[in-house]
């Protein structure tokens, strides 16, 4: 069985129909307001996170499925040899293997093969924390992995607090709904950085606090924000920050970046000049964020970085779209500056700008209103975003629902993934 999209339309068939079967009938499918782009091709319930390019030029899925003309059409989906788990993200090394991850079993995992996918070996990292979903490890040029991961401290249970009376709400078609439950409960997220030099066998996180050390730079194994209302560590008035779901990428001039999720309206970052061992303090940047995932990652032709993220200004995530617009943009100087904003995904109640202005000063937290009113039949959100590269192309896939296909926080399954497939050049046009 194969499943064939093609510009601005998808051909649906069985398997993706599938998608729906625990939300709405497909007659009661929301409609969206940004259709693709004219060149991309978008692919709707083949629960494809990444891809890999094989010796033979054939794509292989974190899903097993196999592509043999650029991704337009899928074989029907395999399951790799690997105990009954699958993976969600998939790498090649610069030693030709490759690699399979997953952060949702009761342990991260890995598993690598040294023969395009046929037969694969697991191996169990012990990391700092738990690697966000859909994201393998990075490889530096000096053959080093680094994975990063968050831990987070908190209960949905916390002692006189339910966590439904502190979320936020909305009505929509008439009936409250739940938009928001992050930000609304007492936890904290910090990260870390994992590294391994012998391909994921052994790992290794920092070095041990000495606090006779003049290096102010943070070891890898706690990475936590703090800052405050001008950005800067301002010891009088900075607080603690959440870094949470991070991601990395290696830059032009050798270094790493660090990006990670914040309540503050920004992402923030830090940078490691030494492949992952220390890292300077989590400041923000003036990317303007909600409290979402970022998704970082270097351009194989071109060396640059690209950034996938929910781009929100302060008001609109008040307003209760904390996910409503999924934004690219790229940096062609190592991450110093971010240029060719473009939205991928936008929901009805939001305008349709490029680039959206951070707030300033900067707030230790932003999150929806308790009661943020109606909200628009087209309301909409799109998250999660993972991206990898096959030749020209650029494979993004992200979650994408509304009120009709379950609430943004949970039932991420009953969402429908999307595989948007954009060529390379759109990014720089």
């Amino acid at each position: 069985m194969e499943f064939r999209a093609r510009r601005w339309t998808i051909s649906l068939t069985l398997l993706n129909l599938a998608v729906f079967v625990q939300g709405p009938s497909f007659a009661q499918r929301p409609s969206f307001r940004k259709p693709p782009p004219l060149g991309v091709v978008e692919l709707v319930g083949l629960g494809i996170s990444s891809v890999v390019e094989l010796e033979d030029g054939r794509l292989l899925s974190d899903r097993g499925s196999i592509s043999s003309d650029g991704g337009h059409t899928w074989s029907h989906r395999e399951t790799f040899p690997l105990g009954g788990h699958s993976g969600d993200g998939l790498a090649r090394l610069q030693s030709g293997a490759l690699i399979l991850t997953t952060s949702r079993l009761p342990q991260p995992t890995m598993w690598i093969s040294n023969d395009e996918g046929k037969t694969w070996e697991a191996r169990i990292p012990r990391l700092v924390g738990t690697p966000l979903e859909a994201t393998p490890p990075i490889q530096l040029k000096n053959g080093r992995l680094l994975w990063a991961s968050r831990y987070t401290m908190g209960n949905l249970l916390h002692a006189g607090l339910k966590y439904k009376d502190a979320s936020a709400y909305g009505t929509y078609r008439g009936k409250p709904y739940q938009i928001e439950g992050h930000g609304h409960i007492p936890e904290i997220s910090l990260a870390g950085v994992s590294y391994s030099d012998d391909e994921g066998k052994t790992w290794k996180c920092g070095e041990k606090f000495n606090p006779n050390d003049d290096d102010l730079r943070y070891s890898s194994a706690i990475l936590l924000g703090w800052f405050g209302p001008d950005g800067h560590a301002n010891q009088s008035e900075a607080w603690v920050t959440d870094t949470d779901e991070p991601t990395i990428a290696e830059t032009k001039d050798g270094k790493v970046l660090f990006f990670a999720r914040s309540t503050v309206g920004r992402i923030v970052q830090s940078w490691s000049d030494d492949a992952g061992i220390h890292w300077t303090p989590i400041l923000p940047t003036d990317l303007a964020s909600s409290y979402s995932p970022a998704r970082l990652v270097r351009i194989p032709k071109t060396g640059d970085l690209l950034c996938v993220w929910n781009q929100l200004s302060g008001a609109e995530i008040r307003r209760g779209y904390r996910r409503g617009r999924l934004t690219a943009a790229i940096s062609r100087d190592a991450g110093h500056s971010w240029e060719n904003f473009k939205t991928l995904e936008l929901s009805e109640g939001l305008d349709d700008v490029a680039k959206v202005e951070p707030e300033y000063p900067i707030p230790m937290l932003i999150r929806a209103r308790k009661n943020v009113g109606p909200l628009p039949d087209a309301y909409a959100y799109f998250h999660y975003a993972s991206v990898t590269f096959a030749g020209d192309k650029v494979f993004i896939a992200y979650s994408r629902g509304s009120p009709l296909l379950g609430i943004a926080e949970q039932n991420l399954k009953e969402q429908e993934n999307v595989l948007r497939i954009v060529p390379l050049h759109w990014f720089y046009d």
